[in-house]
């Protein structure tokens, strides 16, 4: 990520700190489009990331997988956590909820899985991001933050 330094000079408001400018971080990074392989390997770059999929709930179907291995398979996972959206989505509409799924949070003992459903840019998106984090070594904060911002830049 790219910054550069910019100086601001806020308006005289009387104190003598406002006389002073003051320095903040512009981040300069241009938007890019991301396609499937490169928002898996980036997902798979989050620390304590271990697999990671893009997969379409309407046929549970994987668009890509990375990572994972003889105790994870990610094409069993991703058709699975389908249901696990379709369930909540079907919840939301009988309770009449006019609001839609940031994401979904899975927390296991040594594992933390994560759903991010994706915005489309036009129409509708039936696509999410599968994450399987190892609980130890994982920040589930930063690894939510750096899902949106794959999330941002992936162009299917």
């Amino acid at each position: 990520m790219i910054h550069q330094t910019a100086r601001i000079y806020p308006q005289w408001s009387g104190t003598p700190q406002a006389r002073h400018p003051v320095r903040v971080r512009i981040n300069t990074r241009r938007k890019f489009a991301m396609n499937i392989d490169t928002a898996l390997k980036e997902a798979l770059s989050i620390a304590g990331a271990v697999g990671a999929a893009l997969v379409d709930y309407e046929s549970g179907m994987s668009l890509g997988t990375l990572g994972g291995g003889d105790w994870l398979d990610l094409d069993v996972a991703a058709a699975g956590n389908t249901e696990v959206v379709r369930s909540k989505l079907r919840v939301m509409s009988t309770l009449g909820l006019n609001d839609g799924i940031e994401d979904i949070l899975i927390t296991l003992h040594r594992q933390y899985h994560l759903i991010r459903l994706l915005k489309p840019a036009k129409g509708t998106s039936t696509l999410f991001v599968y994450l399987v984090l190892e609980r130890e070594r994982a920040n589930l904060a930063l690894a939510r933050h750096q899902l949106k911002r794959i999330e941002g830049d992936l162009v299917v």
